[in-house]
C-alpha cells in the first residue's frame, strides 16, 4: 500500500528552484534582504514520536489507506534528489509533499544534488505535514520513512540521511557518521607540507561548526578546505564520502562566525524560524521564534570550501565534548577505545537543553541520534575500520575546567590545539588517572591553567576519574554485542 504515495497522487515533478520560490512565496516572512525566511509550525525534531517498523501490520495498513484516502485529492510535488556526489556512493532519494507545502521542495532542492543519470530509488519519503497526528514512521527494511503532522524540514532531511546511514552500514560495508569534514595543509614537525583529513563529531553547543569552518588564520601555502557539516560515510578504505550539496545550519551562533552569518544573509540562503522586526531586519540572537532557527546555505559561500564534499584519506578524528573535569585534549590510545568513547558520546547538558540539568552527563552513541537500531553494530564497524586503517583520535574538551564556574577553555585554544594536532607537533604523556595521553607540551600555547591536579589536588582527581571510568564501563555494559576489546578499553 506505501508504494502508492508515489505513484497515484497527482504529482509536480522537480520543479525547478525559481518554481518552488513562488509556489512558497505566500509564506514568506517579508525581510529587507529579500530572501526567503519560513516559520513552521514544529520547530524541531520530533524525536519522541519517531516509531521503527519492521513489518507492517493491519493497523499500519489501515493507516496508510486513512491517510492515502485524506490526500488523494490534492496537489502534490516529488522531488527527486541525490545524497552524496561520488558515482561510488550515491543514494537516490524520491520525496513527495503537497503542494501547499512547496517551502520543503524548496528547501530539500537546494540542499541536494540534482539526480544525475538513470538510478532506482534508494530512499523514499513521504510527508503529511498538517495531518493531525505527529508520527514519524520509519520502516528500516523498506528504505522508506513517513512523515505525519511535522513541517518542520530539519524532519524532512534527516530522514533521508537517517536512512542513507542505515543502508550504508547494513548494505554497503561502511557506516554513516554525525560529523563534520575538512582537509589541512599545514607544515608538519619537520617543515613538509602535508595533507591531513579530519572528521569532527559532537554534540549541539561543542563546538563542531566553529572547528568544521574555521581556518585557524592559516597563510598559504597553509590552508584548510571545508567539505561538509553533517553526515559522512565512512568506508572501509579508510576515506569518506560527503552527503549534502549545501549547509543546514543551526543559526543561534552566526552572528559570532562572520564567515556564516555572511552565507545566511546572501540571496541563495533559506532562513527557518528566524526572528524578523516588524521593520524587516533578521536577527540571529533573538530567540523569541525558536532557539533552533535554521538556514540552509549555499556552501561555496563560505571561505575554502570547493566542488568536491568527499575526503579522499582520514587521518585523525576529533571526538568533541563538553566537560568540566578532563583537560582541553586527549589522544586516544587505539582502535578499541576510539570505538568505545564513539560508544559513550560523551557530553554535557547545556542551558539550551535544560536549564535545571547544566552541568549532568549525557551520552548520545556516536554523538548521532539517528542510528537505527543495535547501535553497538556501529561501535563494532568503526573499531574494524580503525583496525585497519590508521587514524588517530583525540578528545577535545570545549567546556570548562573546574565545575561550572571554573576556567572556560576558550574556542581560541581549541582552534590552536586542533592546528597542533594536524601539524603533529603535540608531545605527549600517557595519563594514568584518565587511561589516555594527554599534552605535555603545544607549540604556541600554556596549558598549565587547565591543569586539573592543580585545581582539583592530586588524590580528589584520582578518585574523581575513577569514578569516571566505573561509571562509563557500566555504560558500556548495556551493549551485549559490542566487542569485549571496547568494553575492556576503558
Amino acid at each position: 500500500m506505501w508504494e502508492k504515495f508515489f505513484t497515484d497522487f497527482s504529482f509536480m515533478e522537480n520543479p525547478e528552484l525559481s518554481d518552488l520560490r513562488q509556489m512558497a512565496k505566500k509564506d514568506e516572512i517579508p525581510n529587507r534582504y529579500g530572501i526567503p525566511v519560513y516559520h513552521s509550525k514544529i520547530k524541531s525534531r520530533s524525536a519522541k514520536f519517531t516509531e521503527y517498523h519492521y513489518e507492517i501490520t493491519p493497523d499500519l495498513e489501515t493507516l496508510f489507506q486513512e491517510v492515502f484516502q485524506h490526500y488523494q485529492s490534492r496537489k502534490w510535488i516529488k522531488v527527486e534528489r541525490n545524497i552524496g556526489q561520488s558515482p561510488e556512493n550515491l543514494f537516490r532519494q524520491l520525496y513527495i509533499v503537497p503542494s501547499e507545502y512547496a517551502r520543503l521542495a524548496f528547501m530539500m532542492t537546494h540542499n541536494n544534488f540534482d539526480p544525475v543519470g538513470q538510478k532506482d530509488p534508494d530512499i523514499y519519503i513521504a510527508a503529511f505535514p498538517d495531518w493531525p497526528d505527529r508520527r514519524i514512521l520509519v520502516f528500516p527494511n523498506l528504505h522508506f520513512t513517513m512523515i505525519l503532522g511535522s513541517d518542520y524540514y530539519g524532519e524532512s532531511k534527516m530522514a533521508g540521511l537517517r536512512m542513507a546511514m542505515h543502508i550504508m552500514r547494513e548494505e554497503r560495508g561502511g557506516i554513516g557518521l554525525h560529523a563534520g569534514s575538512k582537509i589541512y595543509r599545514v607544515k608538519n614537525a619537520q617543515g613538509q607540507l602535508t595533507e591531513r583529513g579530519a572528521l569532527i563529531f559532537g554534540l549541539s553547543g561543542t563546538g563542531k561548526t566553529t572547528i568544521s569552518v574555521n581556518s585557524h588564520n592559516l597563510v598559504a601555502p597553509e590552508g584548510v578546505e571545508i567539505l561538509q557539516d553533517d553526515i559522512n560515510m565512512l568506508t572501509t578504505k579508510g576515506n569518506s564520502y560527503g552527503t549534502e550539496k549545501n549547509f543546514y545550519v543551526k543559526t543561534d551562533s552566526v552572528s559570532s562566525t562572520p564567515e556564516l552569518q555572511d552565507a545566511c544573509l546572501a540571496e541563495d540562503a533559506i532562513l527557518e524560524n528566524v526572528y524578523v522586526s516588524p521593520e524587516g531586519e533578521i536577527d540571529f540572537d533573538n530567540m523569541s521564534i525558536s532557539t533552533n532557527g535554521r538556514a540552509v546555505i549555499n556552501r561555496r559561500r563560505i571561505p575554502n570550501t570547493s566542488d568536491r564534499i568527499d575526503l579522499p584519506q582520514v587521518n585523525f578524528f576529533l571526538f568533541n565534548t563538553r566537560r568540566y573535569d578532563i583537560p582541553p585534549v586527549g589522544k586516544l590510545t587505539g582502535p578499541a577505545q576510539a570505538a568505545a568513547f564513539f560508544m559513550l558520546g560523551e557530553s554535557t547538558i547545556t542551558s539550551a537543553d535544560d536549564p535545571t540539568r547544566v552541568g549532568e552527563t549525557t551520552r548520545v552513541v556516536g554523538f548521532d541520534p539517528f542510528i537505527i537500531n543495535k547501535p553497538e553494530k556501529s561501535g563494532n564497524r568503526l573499531y574494524e575500520i580503525l583496525s585497519n586503517h590508521p587514524i588517530d583520535v583525540y578528545i577535545v574538551n570545549t567546556g570548562k575546567i573546574g565545575g561550572l564556574d571554573g576556567i572556560k577553555i576558550t574556542p581560541e585554544v581549541t582552534l590552536k590545539i586542533v592546528e597542533n594536532i594536524a601539524r603533529g607537533t603535540i608531545k605527549w604523556q600517557y595519563n594514568e588517572d584518565l587511561g589516555y595521553e594527554i599534552p605535555v607540551e603545544v607549540p604556541g600555547l600554556d596549558l598549565s591553567q587547565f591543569d586539573p591536579y592543580k585545581i582539583y589536588g592530586k588524590e580528589e582527581y584520582k578518585n574523581m576519574m575513577e569514578a569516571l571510568r566505573n561509571d562509563r564501563r557500566k555504560h558500556l555494559q548495556q551493549f551485549p554485542d559490542l566487542y569485549d576489546q571496547i568494553k575492556e578499553s576503558i
